[in-house]
């Protein structure tokens, strides 16, 4: 797994813990507070970055009106590269890359 990879996939990790803990509507804001508990500060520019390729992944989507995210899918991370493999020969990859 690239760098790239393992970092969409912490975003992601934590998008789904923040989901799980009863949010169903998510913020950028929600995943850095998150991540920043467990010693791992990130900017808001580089988590809403990781937004947009998850959704890019149909793993999560915007709501317009509110702002905030939310998940669309069951599909576990790997699950969703393994789909965008088959459909498109390679794996999408990160907006910051």
């Amino acid at each position: 797994m690239s760098e790239a990879r393992r970092q969409t996939r912490i975003i992601y990790d934590a998008f789904v813990e923040v989901v799980s803990n009863g949010r169903t509507m998510v913020r950028p804001s929600d995943v850095i507070e998150l991540l920043r508990s467990r010693n791992l500060p990130l900017d808001i520019w580089y988590v809403t970055g990781q937004f947009s390729t998850l959704a890019a992944m149909k793993l999560i989507e915007l709501d317009e009106n509110s702002g905030s995210w939310t998940q669309v899918t069951d599909l576990t991370f790997d699950e969703a590269v393994e789909r965008i493999e088959a459909n498109d020969g390679n794996a999408i990859e990160t907006s910051n890359s």
